[in-house]
């Protein structure tokens, strides 16, 4: 590999110190932005959601863009469970109907656990049973995740649907309908808000990284770091680093390959730290990011602190932290093909959001106490993560799952979600810095591109606003920020856009197609990366003495 020249930090990682150093005073009200929350329409009928269900069974599936390219006549299977509200499920299941899908329902008893205290409590005894039993031999009947259960379609009857939404997707990525467990959530600006306002965010942002050379972070919770962008991690994005391959993480985030740094590695959730999933000799981050939200929901505060780019302690978090810390101990001496020390706590993730009206937990006075309605409850705080300027962290060695799977193997990619409130400034290699996220607020959204492309849906105010904010409360944890409900047909009239402009079905576009499109889905080999990591001495995986 040819050796890299590394440039002169030195103005960048003083004024990271000096901007770390303000960051540490105590945070004053004038400093976090106001809570609130978008209008929340009275759902009443199956009918009302319909619209917006038919929109996005329509729009093509993009990164975190959720779509299924129904154009009629598929054989679809719609597989639900019994946390989604029934009104969402009707309405996804009318809507196939009248786009001219043959729709068969399954409603499962028991829903995914998204508690991460419960979580947190599985995982470690599963991972450390398995650990005991040979690294490089799949072992029969052993699980590191705690089997769903209930009923599960064989090869023969999965081929007989074209689409399957939900378990059994045959698109890496693309699940089902959970994200839309209420009325509420799924009749929301955020879920049909215009796909080629966000195709131009993510390309604006994109456009900065590809030229970042230093990173500064810092976040009202605590969150403050600072890294390097090295060019050496666009080798390894474009599939032409000299030690470094995997597949993307199954193609699901883009399969690396020459061409793949041309736009945001996966489109509504751009990457905030080098891509990949991947780790480089070089890796630097130093810092601490901070934050409350887990796999899915509010947790005790959970700090993690890093050193040359990984986790090296773990602090609070609850059973979360706990699973957290007693996986990441159990692996810190496996040597996983692609990473340059051995270990499962690279950070690999620093992903941002760009949708500007997603939202998360409400607080709506006429939903209170109402089963799989309550929008403080029953919309997962990760949902939140998706929206402009909000980032979440992960961590592991997700650029080795290809390998794990064969073995049941852990990778440990563990998150702090909706990260809130962060300041991220990128020093590029030309010479400038930029202010790329605002204590949460994401300034391309002030771009007057991108303002003028909103112009053409309506008000580009009301348009690019971010609607959702939570509250940061004294503690430290978010608050659900108070919401008011009204009629249905008030709502659609507030809307920024006409729920009936056609743009709203999502079409990639010819330039986006080579990225997120069919072809992009390239089933690899395992045989390939056995072979090329062979050559590297890192198959078969070893323990290695890290004394």
């Amino acid at each position: 590999m040819c050796q890299k020249k590394m440039s002169s930090f030195l103005f960048p990682l003083l004024s990271f110190f000096l901007f770390a150093s303000a960051s540490l005073k105590q945070v004053t009200a004038a400093e976090v932005p106001t809570p609130r929350s978008p209008l929340v329409p009275r759902i009443t009928s199956v009918e009302q959601l319909v619209p917006f269900a038919k929109i996005i069974l329509q729009r093509d599936y993009i990164g975190q863009r959720h779509g299924w390219s129904i154009r009629g006549g598929e054989r679809v299977l719609l597989d639900t469970n019994s946390a989604t509200h029934p009104l969402v499920r009707e309405a996804f299941a009318q809507a196939l109907k009248e786009l001219g899908a043959e729709v068969d329902v399954m409603v499962r008893g028991k829903p995914r656990n998204r508690d991460d205290a419960v979580l947190g409590r599985e995982v470690a005894p599963l991972i450390r049973e398995r650990l005991k039993l040979d690294l490089n031999t799949k072992p029969e009947g052993v699980s590191i995740r705690k089997p769903r259960g209930g009923l599960a379609l064989d090869k023969e009857e999965a081929q007989y649907y074209d689409v399957i939404i939900g378990s059994g997707s045959r698109m890496p990525g693309l699940f089902g309908i959970d994200d839309w467990a209420t009325p509420e959530a799924l009749a929301s600006v955020g879920t049909v808000y215009p796909g080629e306002i966000m195709d131009m965010l993510d390309g604006k942002v994109w456009a900065i990284l590809r030229n970042a050379e230093r990173v500064e972070i810092t976040g009202l919770q605590g969150s403050k770091g600072s890294f390097t962008w090295f060019p050496e991690w666009w080798e390894v994005i474009e599939g032409t680093h000299d030690t470094i391959r995997n597949p993307g993480y199954q193609s699901t985030f883009g399969t690396n390959r020459p061409g793949r740094s041309e736009f945001a590695y996966f489109a509504g959730h751009v990457s905030g730290v080098p891509a990949g999933y991947s780790a480089i000799e070089q890796s630097d981050f130093e810092g601490i990011i901070a934050g409350t939200i887990g796999q899915w929901n509010q947790i005790p505060k959970l700090t993690i602190h890093h050193e040359k780019g990984e986790a090296v302690r773990v602090e609070g978090g609850g059973d979360y932290g706990d699973m957290w810390r007693e996986t990441v101990e159990l692996t810190k001496d496996i040597q996983y093909p692609g990473y340059p020390r051995p270990g499962t706590g690279w950070f690999v993730e620093f992903a941002l959001g760009t949708n500007p009206k997603m939202l998360g937990p409400m607080d709506v006075e006429e939903l209170k106490g109402i089963p799989n309605r309550d929008s403080s409850k029953k919309i997962d705080w990760v949902m939140g993560r998706d929206r402009s300027g909000v980032f979440h962290a992960g961590y592991g060695t997700l650029a080795a799952d290809w390998w794990a799977k064969m073995m049941t193997m852990p990778v440990n990619h563990h998150h702090i979600h909706a990260l809130f409130f962060i300041s991220y400034i990128v020093h590029t290699r030309d010479g400038r810095s930029v202010t790329v996220v605002d204590k949460g607020h994401l300034t391309a959204l002030d771009d007057p591109e991108v303002r003028a492309l909103a112009a053409t849906y309506g008000d580009p105010d009301a348009l690019l606003s971010e609607d959702w904010i939570p509250v940061l409360q004294d503690d430290g944890y978010l608050g659900p920020p108070k919401a008011k409900m009204v009629s249905y047909e008030e709502f659609i009239a507030a809307m920024p856009f006409k729920l009936d402009d056609p743009r709203l079905i999502y079409r990639r576009s010819e330039q986006l197609e080579p990225l997120y499109g069919q072809s992009r889905v390239r089933y690899y080999k395992p045989e390939q990366y056995l072979e090329f990591y062979r050559k590297q001495g890192q198959i078969p995986v070893r323990r290695v003495n890290t004394e």
